[in-house]
């Protein structure tokens, strides 16, 4: 087994343990309380935390990348610089999430970015939740940001082949393009956590979604 303990200030739900314990092993949380109850052997290795605190992690599900790497680059290598970046600021889970871009260029960061998940070390950074799939079924007139040239209505051959894969877990289209119910549904009935984004959907066109 895996195991890591470590000593410090936790930061628990309604208070700072001061002097506390927390013991991980393969990547779960085996014990948290206070370092005197600390169901570990005194020869063990301990990481002491002195200057900070012992804190959960932010869970980010909706991001680009980081450090001028981009998850649409579409390389495991542009996928670790992102994940190690925000690593290092607190997030320790995050869904990369697409934008408007060809279907190969999706294919490819959705391939990059089941490798990284697949075969993650700690020196990889933050952990793959899933994919965010954010783009490309935006409203025309709502891409905001992003290249109008990838936006497209929601085809059941792309997002289909792109569900198969395994690593989307949030699935994101605008209610009022053509095809985006049978997209809700497709997406809902996966499990994905199922949103509306860059849309101009009306009440009634939402409603229809919902």
């Amino acid at each position: 087994m895996d195991q890591s303990v470590f000593r410090g200030d936790l930061v628990l739900p309604d208070q700072i343990l001061q002097d506390g314990c927390l013991v991980t092993g393969d990547g779960l949380i085996e014990y948290v309380g206070p370092w005197d109850a600390c169901p570990v052997e005194e020869q063990q290795a301990v990481k002491h935390v002195k200057d900070g605190w012992i804190a959960p992690g932010y869970i980010d599900i909706h991001v680009h990348g980081g450090e001028n790497a981009d998850y649409m680059d579409g390389t495991t290598e542009a996928v670790r610089i992102a994940n190690r970046i925000h690593a290092r600021h607190g997030t320790t889970t995050l869904f990369p999430t697409t934008t408007t871009g060809t279907p190969d260029q999706l294919d490819r960061m959705l391939h990059a970015c089941l490798s990284v998940q697949e075969n993650h070390q700690i020196s990889d950074g933050a952990r793959i939740g899933g994919v965010h799939y954010y783009g490309p079924f935006f409203a025309p007139d709502k891409v905001g940001c992003h290249s109008l040239d990838g936006r497209r209505d929601p085809d059941p051959d792309e997002y289909m082949r792109c569900f198969d894969l395994g690593i989307i877990q949030v699935a994101t289209c605008a209610a009022e393009l053509p095809g985006a119910e049978a997209f809700y549904r497709e997406a809902s009935q996966r499990g994905y956590l199922v949103t509306c984004g860059h849309s101009n959907a009306t009440w009634n066109e939402m409603a229809q979604c919902v």
